[in-house]
């Protein structure tokens, strides 16, 4: 797959290399972030020595078509602060390691499970903003272990570059490793270890400077991997306090937010449903989302406005109605304000790339 270069926009604080050290194209090591960027000033390493495996870096300005990259997961984005979307994101989806890595230039909403049969962890490279996993803040010296099924909520800022790693229990041998993990199915823990997360930090930059765009292929050394996960499967978690009952109660609020999007609900309302007071609803959601009931509820309207608007199939005043937006000036500003496009614009360009089905690819 060829990269396919998007609308640059980056805040300058997140256009550093997520490989944390200088890229030398002299001597063809060239991470595919700054590839892609040539305002970079890159990174210098060595590759890997270990065997190859296939690898993809696409930009997106499609929140969705980014969010599916991560292969199992079964993710959900929403765009929670203003203006057009400009993402990359590198995928190397191997029979027993996978290797995932995303960018983006905008404060994102995300949610979705581990795959089943699969180990996951997950570190920061880059922290430029706040960012929060299952209620409780996460840092670049934590690592957040991801069992089978277990489900998770984030909310990451621009700038924030999260590295995942991957492990197939079916397909490794290691055996340890796969009597560990089966002790984590359904489970998200996060483990404060600075020592830890920079170990992984380090192998997700000696992977990032093998990458090899000619071939698609970056250099993955499982071996590494597997005893980083052990280490991890061993290390205590990190106190969760009360994170656990706020996190279980925005989850509910949040579906019943999503189940009744052409409705005129009210928070009141969906407080009641989910049988607390509003008070304590707009706690979950200031620990769990740090935005307000209200805002969220508008912020999932408008997300699915556009997601209707994108598959070219509604036009701006039946996408506006089916998501509960009934004022077309009022969501016209607001849609604008977040998406930095009239809704107009996105169904004029859906419309387009329906028609001409090859142009898809140039807008992710």
């Amino acid at each position: 797959m060829a990269i396919a270069r998007g609308r640059r926009g980056y805040p300058p604080s997140a256009r550093s290399c997520p490989s944390n050290v200088r890229c030398c194209p002299d001597r063809g090591f060239l991470c595919p972030f700054c590839a892609a960027d040539p305002g970079q000033d890159g990174c210098e390493g060595r590759t890997v020595g270990c065997m190859r495996d296939a690898a993809t870096f696409q930009r997106y300005t499609n929140i969705d078509h980014q969010a599916e990259q991560l292969t199992g997961f079964d993710q959900a984005y929403q765009q929670l602060d203003g203006g057009s979307y400009d993402g990359a994101f590198l995928a190397c989806d191997s029979d027993e390691v996978g290797f995932f890595v995303e960018r983006t230039n905008r404060r994102l909403g995300q949610q979705g499970a581990g795959p089943a049969g699969v180990i996951s962890a997950v570190v920061l490279l880059s922290d430029f903003g706040h960012t929060l996993s299952n209620g409780s803040p996460f840092t670049m010296d934590d690592v957040l272990l991801v069992g089978p099924g277990g489900a998770y909520e984030a909310v990451v800022d621009a700038g924030v570059e999260p590295a995942v790693f991957s492990v197939s229990l079916e397909s490794t041998t290691a055996l340890p490793l796969r009597r560990l993990s089966s002790q984590q199915a359904g489970r998200i823990r996060r483990i404060a270890d600075p020592e830890l997360s920079r170990k992984f930090r380090a192998v997700a930059a000696n992977i990032l400077r093998s990458w090899d765009p000619s071939s698609q292929s970056i250099s993955v050394p499982r071996a590494v991997v597997h005893g980083l996960m052990l280490e991890l499967l061993t290390a205590p978690s990190a106190a969760q306090g009360s994170s656990h009952s706020s996190i279980q109660l925005y989850r509910a609020a949040r579906d019943v937010m999503i189940d009744g999007l052409a409705e005129p609900l009210t928070i009141p309302e969906v407080a009641s449903r989910v049988g607390t007071s509003r008070r304590t609803l707009e706690q979950a959601f200031d620990k769990c989302a740090s935005v307000s009931p209200a805002r969220f509820h508008k912020l999932l309207r408008l997300n699915n406005a556009r997601r209707l608007l994108e598959s070219g199939r509604h036009s701006v005043s039946r996408a506006a109605t089916s998501s509960g937006l009934h004022h077309l000036g009022r969501f016209s500003s607001e849609y604008h304000d977040l998406f930095g496009e009239l809704p107009s614009e996105t169904a004029r360009r859906s419309r387009v790339l329906i028609v001409d089905p090859d142009r898809r690819h140039l807008s992710g």
